[in-house]
């Protein structure tokens, strides 16, 4: 599956269990409120470049990071939920904002198993700018995925 100028192939950030996002047990990510997308439970703790882009912001807690690629779409990948209050221990970004990325570059490793004595890691990958797109659509859900395979399209 490949990207063309009227669609973009989201591909997965991480290898682990694809779930809908109203499976999230988070408001604010299972209503959509922040975007529309998918979430990933992790089964390792490496986040890679989900599409080749622009890195737009890591989060001074390094547990989230948002990007942006050439047909414009806007993504946010939040590691976990409730990491925020961890204020980086356990995160190790391995990007900045305004690098550049390709696909499957490491971008963000995390302490798992660490994460997961006190914390739910299900992790959204949400399209922030679905409303300026014809259509976000995951390809797969409740199934496992390796990082690198197709997560979702956004279409024009």
């Amino acid at each position: 599956m490949a990207s063309s100028p009227e669609e973009c192939v989201i591909y997965s950030p991480l290898n682990g269990a694809v779930k809908e996002l109203s499976e999230v047990k988070d408001e604010t990510f299972s209503s959509g409120t922040l975007g529309q997308g998918i979430a990933v439970i992790p089964s390792e703790g490496v986040l890679y470049a989900p599409f080749d882009g622009t890195v737009g912001m890591v989060f001074e807690t390094k547990h989230a990071v948002s990007l942006i690629n050439a047909l414009g779409v806007e993504l946010l990948i939040h590691i976990g939920l409730d990491t925020v209050t961890l204020s980086v221990k356990g995160f190790s970004a391995k990007v900045k904002a305004g690098d550049k990325v390709k696909t499957g570059d490491v971008l963000i490793e995390f302490d798992l198993d660490g994460l997961k004595k006190d914390f739910d890691v299900i992790t959204p990958v949400l399209v922030t700018n679905a409303d300026d797109f014809g259509a976000v659509d995951p390809v797969m859900s409740n199934v496992t995925v390796r990082a690198g395979e197709a997560l979702m399209t956004v279409k024009k």
